[in-house]
């Protein structure tokens, strides 16, 4: 999901660690650095002893790892390595869904029938099964203010082919649970726990069988604007996201990942296959996941050859236009059209629908090699088919202009900087959100836009999500950096391919530079956070620049550290490793590590569990006889390499390195002495840019005229 920062000018909440030593810091360096043509290195003001270099500085511990995930190591599900363990399970559903749009009375009503397959080797005696929706009925907690639509009204439950009613005693909402242990309820019937809801099974679902749930269910899409994900505009356009009940994460770390929905953090979803069913007025465009499997039934023969011109050529074809002519575009007779469509492999299904919708198509082409990956040469050629949906509207104009391209583009480059994608289509829709977007497998719902740059940056990221997390499965809830903040950082390089470095128009949270300032800008101000915070629990004015702008940025700094061709190499291989699968945290830091051939748990708990920022700075050049004494001081938290450029008069240029170590050890101070002759005219800091420094002037001295 892409969101519009929250205004920081007012926080609403702050941790207590983000104040004291960090505030002190950040805001000494801020006021005593910024003034322009400053002809000193050291700040004017004195700086707290205990965060400078007249006092110890931290040195970053070994990753903590929850007890949950050494179990499951010495399970052997996972290992040190970053690699599924030999003995890793992933559970599947097999999902089959009947759905009905009444526009007169705005309800989605439905019927469905899951086979929950159990591979786990655990004998499971309950189903948690998610009613999101419920986070729209009175009396349910939630991180913002939200319509009241009801939330989902349940009709028929079954288990195994046997009626399950409800319990007659009503269970109070539970507060957020971060641990995967479920509560125990007498076997009377199934009880709905906010928006969870957990089913008793006639007899145990032992390993490696299958379990068999059927439900009917009705509920009312919420009022635009309602939560920046899903909803309803009018009578005429309507997207349903997190819209039927899906059995929760049972994984081989936590068990039962029940998490409440609160409007705020993401999701955590196992891949399954759906054979969904959608009844619409006739005459409205349909937008899913997963592939239409009926189009002789919906489309006439005209806008089929039409899909298939689109796909032939590559050029941007109007399938679908709204008025008079949208009748000819669709086939069939009477009120109602029934949509048919099928996805294997994938964790969720979303769809769209509108009779005001233009419907564009194209294709992007991969080139992928044996193994599925982007190929940067003559490999075979995969080809996706794009669809983009949107209203001919003022504020919309940005989507008639790039809606499909950009989603083409998106496809592309991601595909060259990651790996290939691999399904056959993937549609852009807008509608029903103030601003940003929001991700679905093969399926983004994106904010009208007038700005065509600032469009193709949305598209960029929510097709980004495409790898983190619709692939990469990680626990969107508890760590949102693994899928957002991986998210951002892919932006970057995409954009960057296509339009190049920004100078103008566009967002800053579209470019690395951008990204970097936006998170230098919440450090300065004394709001660094740690990333391994859960998203329920995150402040929600920094949850976008913390999140997003910092993972970018560390990851960013990952790259300095490994050098970009080991980087992606490592980054890369830690996706492909976890496809289909669930990474925690620490499965990521192995991965690289394990790549990289590098110890790295220095680098992991400065930037994840710590909120430390990085100040580095030149605090004297000296000539001293034939050699001068560059003294070079850690002024701030985070511990990283320094990489020094020396400028000579003669225009030569010697670079050298501070080792990490140095800093490990505990110094706040280091000496590096070169060569006097040619003289010295310039030293710099990280003259490349590549880590977030608090501050950069502080970084460059140059010799007097």
């Amino acid at each position: 999901m892409l969101r519009t920062p929250t205004p920081r000018s007012t926080p609403r909440h702050r941790r207590p660690l983000t104040r004291g030593p960090l505030a002190l810091l950040t805001a000494v360096i801020a006021a005593a650095w910024a003034r322009p043509g400053r002809a000193q290195t050291q700040p004017s003001v004195p700086l707290a002893p205990a965060v400078t270099a007249a006092g110890r500085r931290p040195v970053p511990g070994p990753v903590y790892q929850i007890p949950e995930f050494t179990r499951a190591v010495d399970r052997g599900t996972r290992t040190r390595t970053g690699r599924p363990g030999a003995a890793y399970w992933v559970q599947h559903a097999r999902y089959a869904i009947d759905a009905r749009l009444d526009v007169g009375t705005n309800r989605v009503s439905g019927h469905e029938r899951i086979v929950y397959l159990n591979e786990s080797p655990d004998t499971l005696r309950r189903l948690a099964v998610y009613l999101r929706q419920n986070a729209f009925a009175a009396g349910n907690p939630r991180r913002q203010p939200a319509p009241i639509t009801g939330g989902v009204t349940l009709g028929s439950v079954s288990a195994d082919g046997e009626v399950i009613p409800p319990q007659s005693t009503r269970v109070a909402a539970v507060p957020i649970t971060l641990v995967g242990a479920h509560p125990v309820h007498a076997r009377s019937g199934y009880v709905v726990e906010g928006t969870v809801m957990w089913i008793p099974l006639p007899s145990p679902l032992l390993p490696h069988d299958s379990a068999r749930l059927e439900l009917s269910w009705s509920y009312s899409p919420p009022p635009s604007p309602s939560d920046g994900r899903q909803g309803r505009e009018d009578h005429h356009l309507y997207f349903m996201g997190y819209w039927y009940p899906q059995v929760a994460v049972y994984d081989d770390v936590s068990g039962w990942v029940t998490d409440p929905y609160l409007l705020e953090a993401e999701f955590y979803m196992d891949p399954a296959d759906y054979d969904v069913r959608v009844t619409v007025p006739h005459g409205w465009s349909v937008g899913a996941t997963g592939t239409l499997e009926n189009a002789r039934e919906v489309l006439s023969p005209g806008a089929r050859a039409r899909l298939a011109e689109a796909r032939r050529t590559g050029r941007v074809v109007h399938i679908v236009t709204p008025g008079p002519a949208a009748a000819s575009a669709f086939s069939g007779r009477g009120p109602t059209a029934t949509w048919h469509f099928t996805a294997a492999g994938v964790r969720d299904f979303a769809w769209g629908t509108s009779d005001q919708y233009v419907w564009d198509a194209t294709r992007a082409v991969v080139a992928t090699d044996s193994a599925g990956s982007a190929a940067s040469g003559g490999g075979p050629r995969d080809t996706v088919d794009i669809s983009s949906f949107y209203r001919i509207s003022k504020p919309a104009a940005a989507w008639a202009i790039g809606g499909a391209r950009f989603t083409r583009d998106a496809i592309e480059q991601l595909s060259a900087y990651l790996w290939a994608y691999p399904w056959p289509q993937m549609t852009s829709m807008e509608g029903v959100l103030e601003s940003g977007g929001m991700e679905y497998p093969m399926m983004t719902l994106i904010s009208p836009w007038a700005d065509t740059l600032s469009l193709a940056g949305d598209v960029m990221h929510e097709t980004g999500h495409m790898w983190f997390p619709m692939q990469v499965g990680s626990n969107e809830t508890r760590y949102p950096w693994m899928d957002e903040g991986f998210t951002q950082f892919d932006v970057a390089q995409g954009m960057r391919v296509l339009y190049g470095e920004p100078r103008s128009g566009g967002r800053p949270n579209d470019s690395e530079e951008g990204q970097r300032q936006l998170y230098l800008g919440a450090a300065l101000a004394g709001d660094d956070m740690q990333l391994m915070w859960p998203g329920d629990l995150y402040p929600q004015d920094l949850y976008f620049t913390m999140y997003y702008d910092k993972t970018a940025q560390v990851l960013a700094a990952l790259r300095g550290v490994l050098g970009e061709a080991a980087f992606h190499r490592a980054f890369r291989e830690y996706g492909r490793r976890w496809v289909g699968k669930h990474p925690y945290p620490y499965d990521f830091f192995d991965a690289i590590a394990d790549v990289a051939g590098r110890d790295l748990s220095w680098f992991w708990t400065t930037w994840f569990y710590e909120p430390w920022p990085l100040a580095q700075a030149i605090a004297s050049v000296d000539p001293q006889g034939d050699s001068t004494a560059i003294t070079i001081e850690d002024r701030g938290l985070a511990p990283m390499p320094t990489p020094i450029a020396v400028s000579r008069a003669d225009g030569t240029v010697q670079r050298l390195d501070v080792p990490v170590d140095v800093w490990l050890a505990g110094a706040r101070r280091h000496v590096v002495r070169v060569p006097s002759t040619p003289r010295v005219v310039k030293v710099e800091i990280d003259p490349a840019g590549l880590f977030p420094d608090l501050e950069r002037s502080s970084k460059v001295w140059q010799a007097s005229p």
